[in-house]
């Protein structure tokens, strides 16, 4: 080969390496690879040329513009969220014992809180043996949410379709008591230390409070198939990780109504107190009701306000009005999804059968657009 030739392969391959994006090797002497394999020569010292850049290409975030109600709060990932929720707190609510004889165990309605990361529900319990019933409560964190699984680049689409969007179930299921039974956590039982034939006790949740620090709590206490005796107040502090009984209130309230009224027999009077929940933003002031009854006849005792952290009770009012109620509390329960419509097994359908629901060109028929 002669010495042009050579020069000429020699100013020719770089530019042609250049041109097919491949790095470049230079080399700083004039002598030949040969040379350099031989162990003859000057040693070489090898650059390799940077490649040129490339623009970087990032995953997009799921935004809806303005929030909108079908997305949940508690999903930082924007994820569609098959849950409606409501205020629990919106009229007193009592539990549902219907057939508690019958069905020997009666769960309330979970109530979550108002970040929608815990719930608490209670349940009642019946024993036939001494005809005793007993209740316990329970607090349960919510598992998250999961998130979009998108492990490739916008431009891989094609070749990588989305993943389907989890069960709608899944949804549902994590507010379900009955499948979260593993996670849930006792906060405090009442009627369970003592063996006591027909003594009845139950736990009913009032509602949480502003911060979702603190739950309120009522415990009815009586006889079964005679009546109610007496009800309390219990708070569950979560930042304390205690449930604090409040007997002080039902204490205050009777000899109020002792020295200044006129119910005699105080003794033989069922006093009932009914915790409303707890004042708008507040996390320490509760607002309830109570009446003192026998078989003859009911009396209001007044609306009162107790501070949880002050341990202070006031009279608000001896007439039974309405005043403004927090309800911080929700409700979950299942959005209706139409077939079809919660988005699942639509990308694998269309793979699977990628011309299933075109229309055949010029076909007019009902029985072309039927469906196969």
């Amino acid at each position: 080969m002669s010495a042009s030739t050579k020069l000429r392969w020699v100013i020719l391959l770089p530019l042609g390496l250049l041109l097919l994006g491949l790095p470049v090797l230079a080399a700083s002497g004039a002598d030949s690879d040969l040379a350099q394999a031989s162990g003859k020569g000057k040693r070489r010292v090898f650059h390799i040329s940077t490649p040129p850049s490339i623009k970087p290409e990032t995953l997009p975030i799921n935004e809806t513009p303005g929030g909108g109600a079908d997305f949940s709060v508690d999903n930082p990932a924007n994820v569609k969220d098959y849950m409606q929720y409501e205020a629990y707190n919106t009229f007193p609510r009592d539990l549902d014992l219907w057939n508690l004889e019958g069905k020997r165990l009666i769960r309330s309605l979970p109530v979550i809180s108002p970040d929608k990361t815990a719930f608490v529900y209670s349940e009642v319990m019946f024993i036939s043996n001494n005809r005793q019933t007993y209740s316990r409560l329970y607090l349960v964190p919510v598992e998250p949410l999961p998130g979009p699984l998108q492990s490739h680049l916008p431009s891989e689409d094609a070749v990588n379709p989305p993943p389907p969007p989890p069960d709608p179930a899944l949804y549902a299921a994590r507010f379900d008591p009955a499948k979260t039974v593993k996670l849930r956590q006792s906060l405090v039982g009442v009627g369970m230390d003592r063996v006591k034939s027909f003594d009845f006790k139950t736990l009913t949740v009032v509602d949480w409070s502003a911060s979702g620090q603190r739950l309120l709590v009522k415990e009815r206490s009586g006889v079964l198939h005679w009546g109610l005796r007496t009800t309390d107040i219990l708070v569950y502090d979560q930042g304390k990780g205690t449930v604090t009984i409040y007997p002080e209130v039902q204490r205050i309230i009777r000899h109020y109504w002792g020295a200044r009224g006129n119910l005699p027999h105080l003794d033989k009077l069922a006093w009932d107190i009914q915790p409303l929940g707890w004042e708008p933003a507040s996390d320490s002031t509760l607002l309830m009701k109570a009446w003192a009854y026998d078989q003859n006849e009911k009396k209001f005792l007044g609306l009162w306000r107790y501070d949880v952290d002050a341990e202070r009770t006031e009279l608000v009012q001896l007439e039974d009005i309405a005043m403004p109620v927090a309800a911080n509390g929700w409700l979950a329960t299942p959005v209706p999804v139409p077939p079809g419509r919660d988005g699942r097994g639509d990308w694998k359908d269309t793979l699977k059968h990628p011309f299933r629901h075109q229309k055949p060109v010029g076909a007019d028929s009902s029985e072309a657009n039927a469906p196969p």
